[in-house]
């Protein structure tokens, strides 16, 4: 059976309690629900959007005016939630060997795991991972997700189960884009073939903010009388938009954090966020071995246009974590449901 904990051993000279283990630097996960609408709601549920009375208002006037319709956009979609689950099982004898022995229990309770020292540090990892499983799901989400091999996006050897659970704000900020391209900029830095020549390419002189000035002036013009609207970008864009900004015109863009994992700028009067997470993901999954899969992204939005909709109270769900006395194997479980969808299709510009 394989060990768990397979680099600390239980001896003498090793720690005495799997708490004095000092945990890492985990990689921080930014706040999901500062980026976008989170909505209760029940699936199929239709998203009803009311938008502008088309022009009125002819040439002439006298008696007699000839009386026409006016027409109001609307537009209407549903939810289509997907279903997830996290279903573990674990056994006393994969942590034998090991400093979490400190945290057995005696006797016959000795493979319950329940409200012990491990269990509470593996559930506290756990609900981390849960919180990145949220952002790969509502913004990297893709039912049709398939590796570089079968023409997908995906490093090879990926489960693609990790993320056909829904369409992701991604997906369909791509699709529109397709749609409609007044809606999107371009990053040639993107298309270079290795990941040296892409960070380079995005790193040259007056690129970046070339690049931003491009996005600003190519926006709808709602954007900007929206004071909700956030340039969100991954951080490998905001760091060249920094690092141009000070080489290039000898100023600073600095960042501030203003609430745990979301720091934001302003770059010409607009606030601007940076989402390592964003990165993370791709540098872990959309990576074909040579090149990262569209590394600089932004997308220019109200976080109130971006929806992620579930049938529960919160998009992490309660884990149940119980001990099977007749198998003698702990078991942890937790499922929902999922779906990302655009409130207005074009309200939004993206680059990558």
């Amino acid at each position: 059976m394989a060990t768990m904990l397979t680099n600390l051993v239980l001896s003498p000279e090793n720690l005495n309690s799997i708490r004095d283990a000092v945990q890492q630097k985990f990689y921080e996960v930014e706040d999901f629900e500062r980026f976008v609408r989170v909505m209760r709601v029940k699936d199929t549920t239709p998203i009803a959007l009311i938008g502008e009375l088309e022009d009125v208002g002819l040439d002439g006037a006298g008696c007699d005016p000839e009386y026409t319709t006016a027409d109001i956009a609307n537009s209407q979609k549903r939810w289509e939630f997907g279903d997830w689950s996290i279903a573990l099982k674990i056994c006393y004898e994969a942590l034998e060997g090991t400093i979490a022995e400190y945290s057995f229990k005696t006797g016959t309770a000795i493979g319950d795991l329940t409200d012990t020292d491990f269990m509470a540090i593996y559930t506290l990892a756990l609900e981390r991972a849960m919180k990145r499983m949220i952002w790969r799901f509502g913004w990297f989400g893709d039912k049709a997700a398939d590796t570089v091999a079968n023409g997908g996006v995906l490093k090879n050897g990926t489960d693609t189960k990790l993320f056909s659970v829904c369409d992701g704000l991604f997906k369909r900020i791509f699709t529109q884009v397709t749609a409609n391209s007044a809606q999107y900029t371009a990053i040639a830095a993107n298309s270079q073939t290795s990941y040296a020549a892409q960070k380079s390419a995005i790193l040259a002189s007056g690129v970046a903010t070339s690049l931003f000035d491009t996005i600003l002036m190519d926006a709808d013009s709602r954007l900007f009388a929206d004071g909700g609207s956030v340039l969100m970008m991954t951080k490998g864009l905001a760091d060249a938009l920094a690092h141009d900004i000070r080489v290039t015109y000898k100023d600073n863009l600095p960042f501030e954090r203003i609430f745990d994992g979301f720091e934001v700028a302003e770059y010409a009067g607009v606030r601007v966020a940076r989402v390592s997470i964003w990165d993370n993901i791709i540098k872990t999954y959309e990576n074909d071995g040579t090149k990262y899969n569209k590394p600089y992204r932004a997308v220019f939005a109200n976080p109130e246009n971006l929806l992620v909709g579930t049938n529960a109270e919160s998009l992490i769900s309660d884990l149940d974590i119980w001990f099977d006395k007749k198998e003698r194997r702990n078991y942890i479980y937790a499922t929902g449901k999922i779906d990302a969808n655009l409130l207005d299709e074009t309200l939004f510009h993206a680059a990558y």
